[in-house]
């Protein structure tokens, strides 16, 4: 009777220290796409799909943790890993099933073409007769394969007449100043930003509706199922209903916003530089561009200059594809706060599995104030990849005595799970890393394992039979950051739990 007390309380243990460890899923995301996902007055990430995921993980314990990255990298991010769910108005197009899975959908919308309320295109407009239009879309959407696919490839539109932009809202732009003619969209899209400035008209409303899901990596079959079985239960107890009727139907505050954040007003635009063609080199078939960030080197984010004053800002960037980065990869400023500073190219070979270091020279504004520049990389070909990158700075008046040095590395995620091996239950830790050039693992003291990958995973048996091992992660940066856990290996069926970590 005893032992099935100790055993009942046992497992009362276990289950409450497994529920204070609720598990994080990385979700993928470009927050330029309204009413799905985008940034809000406060500029807070929100749209109906961020919290569609918020209420999904709620009921299937897990916390999604988002990533603001280039649409046209979606697909690249999660195929390797970097992510482990894409979605924010995501489509489901048979050319994308080739290289993921989707969730089931929880929503369809209207394709539609607008034009200039002051051009000159008709307020009715056939596809058949669009051959002398020019057409804006967003770069990698479904709407950009449906334009080649059943426009192009039926013979009414030349290639030459599709203009692709990293966002809706670059298109509209350029619908607007007249450089191209007509955009493709959702209507829902449509209606929540460009309809109110009445800039605008639909030309074509009969091409018929696309379906949004998730996405996740070939192979991901029970995250999709978890994430299936979370749609069901927010269909069924009436939560995607209000969401829709919130950020759909517009009738929450959420549903109002601006065509740009404040931070994202370009106070002096210049012209996007049109990426140089370069001599291919010897890539890999079907390779996966994949950026990671690491950290700022100089400059960080936060950092205090006097107006008018030149300055530098360099950040560290981590190749985790499988394409090799040359000459032909650049970063380019993309929106925010134009500080004279329009691309970079990425100074030497980067192969998978390395960092390179990219300095951009810029020019501070002579106002005073908070200004936020956003920058993204660029492959050869024209399409972005991976996260933002930012240079967050504070213009004073005051003396700045001398250039702040990068941020101290950060351990976002430092989680040991536990399987059954050889010498009883060996820890798989799950590592997460900011601001970091090296990651160094040790049992004991004894260091055993070095990485420069900012995220990752490892299994780790201790060789020494029972007893207690002390598991150490340190990040080196600027300075370095440590922390520890205590493991005990029985060699046999018991478990230690997961124990808080403990800097030092």
């Amino acid at each position: 009777m005893k032992n099935k007390l100790l055993l009942l309380l046992l497992a009362v243990f276990m289950l409450t220290a497994a529920a204070s460890y609720a598990e994080t899923i990385n979700i993928g995301t470009y927050a330029g796409y309204r009413p799905f996902v985008y940034y809000d007055y406060n500029n807070e990430l929100t749209g109906l799909d961020i919290e569609l995921l918020r209420e999904i993980g709620k009921r299937k314990d897990f916390t999604p943790r988002f990533y603001d990255m280039a649409f046209d990298g979606l697909i690249d991010s999660v195929s390797v890993g970097q992510v482990d769910l894409i979605g924010g108005g995501f489509s489901v197009t048979s050319e994308r099933e080739q290289e993921v899975i989707y969730t089931q959908s929880y929503y369809a919308n209207q394709a539609i073409i607008i034009a200039s309320i002051n051009g000159s295109v008709q307020d009715k407009l056939e596809l058949n007769d669009v051959l002398s239009y020019r057409f804006g879309v967003q770069r990698g959407s479904s709407y950009d394969q449906w334009l080649k696919t059943n426009l192009v490839g039926e013979g009414l539109l030349s290639t030459q007449n599709i203009f692709t932009f990293s966002s809706l809202d670059s298109a509209a732009k350029a619908l607007q100043n007249g450089t191209v003619d007509l955009v493709m969209l959702d209507n829902d899209a449509y209606k929540q930003t460009y309809q109110k400035s009445g800039n605008f008209k639909i030309v074509n409303d009969e091409i018929g509706s696309e379906t949004y899901a998730f996405a996740a990596a070939m192979g991901s079959d029970d995250l999709i199922a978890r994430i299936n079985d979370g749609l069901e239960q927010v269909k069924a107890d009436g939560t995607l209903e209000d969401l829709l009727q919130k950020y759909i139907e517009g009738t929450g505050d959420e549903a109002e916003v601006t065509i740009a954040r404040q931070s994202e007003i370009v106070r002096n635009p210049a012209a996007m530089p049109t990426p140089t063609p370069i001599p291919p080199i010897d890539q890999p078939v079907n390779c996966k561009n994949v950026m990671v960030y690491m950290s700022d080197v100089s400059y960080p984010d936060g950092s205090k200059i006097n107006p008018g004053k030149t300055f530098t800002k360099t950040w560290r960037i981590y190749n985790n594809g499988s394409c090799k980065w040359y000459e032909g990869y650049s970063i380019v400023f993309t929106d925010g706060d134009y500080m004279s500073a329009n691309s970079v190219p990425i100074p030497s070979l980067t192969i998978p599995g390395t960092t390179v270091d990219v300095a951009m020279s810029m020019l501070a504004p002579q106002a005073p104030g908070e200004y936020t520049g956003y920058y993204q990389m660029r492959a050869p070909d024209g399409t972005f990849f991976g996260p933002k990158l930012t240079a967050k700075i504070i213009v004073t008046d005051q003396t700045v005595d001398a250039p702040p040095v990068g941020a101290p590395p950060v351990i976002t995620q430092w989680q040991p799970n536990y399987y059954k091996g050889d010498n009883g239950f060996c820890p798989t830790v799950y590592w997460t890393v900011r601001d970091a050039s090296q990651i160094h693992f040790s049992i004991n003291q004894k260091r055993i394992y070095t990485t420069t990958k900012p995220s990752g995973s490892i299994v780790i048996c201790p060789r020494g039979g029972a007893g207690d091992y002390v598991y150490g992660i340190v990040a080196e940066g600027t300075k370095k950051v440590s922390y520890v856990f205590t493991y005990t290996n029985t060699g046999g069926p018991k478990k230690q739990p997961n124990i808080p970590l403990q800097e030092y």
